[in-house]
């Protein structure tokens, strides 16, 4: 049996700032942890670098100074790139040779939360392996992280270029295509995005409309930002934008939405791109990576167009592995974080909206049109209530019904069942293209899985 991370989510570490395991003891020492994990140097004498970028949260401060500390003492110098999203730390590590970047923060979670996230020196997410080893070491279950002294302590400078470096990046990932005309609403979010993505849409000649970009600490991710789409309808309504882009606090996430004010989902952004990239020749082994919460409508899209979707248990990090494992370049989340691999190791917020918008310049068509090429398959969802959690496979009666369902459905559907990682649930999904036939399914499912656990 595979062992347990006891920090580590499905994206970092992340918790109340100020509260177990967010506190600056606990984050110094994961700080020294990944010291020894992630940064390794080939020649004796050569202090190991670490990249740090944080959001705007008022705690990333003090947990920026914790990270410092535990570093520091470890041998590592650490280059401060100041308040810039996730895949700007990515980039960053990457371009620069840095063993690691660490990036403070926790997303689209409210201010009083906090966390810290992990990348390679290419700015690849870390495994679940990787994670372990540091948390053993956070632990006391491994090797103590050494304590440096005299020329060997780390030392602390700041990259006052990072914004540019980044917005320059983001530009260049448009191949010359401008966007001279197009009127876009931006919801930064109050989040790192505020310093970055105006300036990237401004540099390729946008008319940007920028919202909730005025950062204080304790204003991100508040009534804004990629999981509040009903405003950022609202504001393309208000500013009478061609397409709106909204970012969560970190901006490695995207939302669009359509000149008619209809926010996208991730799904249909991924079946905009997939198209082109298929039309073009672009798109590498002809397949895409996405999750299992992916709608079935695109792989119906894709396999049309002669491609092929796989698909990867739920996590941006696990879509990654996908990708770099089978030589991929393009894969996403219907959450909004996606990946174009030929400009970024992770979700890219801002390069992703970018790519979006020079599939509408190149085709003159809007996004209420090209949002079309997605027919999305019905759904059937229940949530349930169970009073316990045995393995899926022992819910003998739904099972038989599950197997029956998935027979008749074939290719063209699917069941998906899976407990909540937080609360006392179950869910179920069928997918399929009768939506009669779903509904009924789903209740005798349903009614199976109540008498033996409701």
């Amino acid at each position: 049996m595979s062992e347990k991370r006891q920090f580590f989510g499905t994206d970092g570490v992340r918790a109340v700032a100020n509260r177990h395991p967010m506190t600056p003891e606990f984050v110094m020492r994961l700080g020294q942890a990944a010291a020894v994990v992630l940064g390794k140097k080939p020649d004796v004498g050569e202090r190991p670098r670490c990249i740090i970028g944080r959001d705007t949260r008022a705690s990333g401060e003090m947990f920026e100074a914790a990270l410092i500390a535990g570093l520091n003492s470890a041998g590592v110098d650490v280059v401060l790139a100041g308040m810039v999203p996730t895949p700007a730390v990515a980039m960053l590590a990457d371009k620069t040779g840095a063993d690691f970047g660490i990036v403070v923060s926790a997303s689209h979670n409210p201010f009083h939360d906090n966390g810290i996230k992990f990348v390679h020196g290419n700015g690849r997410k870390l495994s679940d392996k990787t994670e372990i080893a540091i948390e053993k070491i956070v632990l006391g279950t491994s090797d103590e992280a050494p304590r440096l002294e005299g020329r060997g302590i780390g030392r602390v400078s700041r990259m006052k270029e990072a914004v540019d470096l980044y917005v320059a990046h983001a530009v260049a990932s448009m191949g010359g295509v401008r966007l001279d005309g197009m009127r876009v609403a931006l919801d930064n979010a109050h989040g790192a995005a505020s310093y970055t993505s105006a300036a990237a849409l401004e540099k390729l000649g946008a008319d940007v409309q920028v919202f909730h970009s005025e950062p204080d600490g304790f204003n991100i991710n508040e009534e804004c930002g990629c999981t509040h789409s009903d405003e950022l309808e609202r504001l393309v309504r208000q500013s009478q934008a061609q397409a709106g882009i909204a970012h969560d606090g970190d901006a490695d996430r995207i939302a669009l939405c359509d000149e008619e004010a209809i926010a996208l989902d991730g799904d249909e952004l991924m079946a905009i791109a997939a198209e082109s990239m298929l039309r073009k020749g672009t798109l590498k082994q002809n397949t895409v990576a996405v999750t299992i919460m992916s709608n079935y409508g695109l792989d119906d899209l894709v396999s049309r167009l002669g491609g092929r979707v796989i698909r990867t248990n739920v996590g941006d990090r696990y879509v990654l592995e996908e990708m770099h494992a089978r030589g991929l370049n393009f894969g996403g989340e219907q959450s909004g974080h996606i990946i174009f691999g030929d400009w970024a190791t992770t979700g890219d917020g801002l390069v992703a909206g970018l790519q979006v918008l020079k599939i509408m310049k190149e085709t003159g068509e809007p996004l209420s049109q090209l949002r079309k090429c997605l027919k999305k398959f019905p759904q059937a969802a229940r949530n349930l209530r169970v009073r316990s959690k045995p393995p899926a496979d022992d819910l003998k009666e739904a099972q038989k019904i599950i197997k029956e369902t998935e027979k008749k459905l074939g290719d063209y559907g699917r069941v998906l069942l899976r407990y909540s990682g937080t609360e006392p649930l179950i869910r179920l999904l069928i997918e399929g293209r009768d939506v009669e036939y779903l509904e009924a399914q789903a209740d005798k499912i349903a009614s199976a899985i109540l008498a033996q656990i409701g």
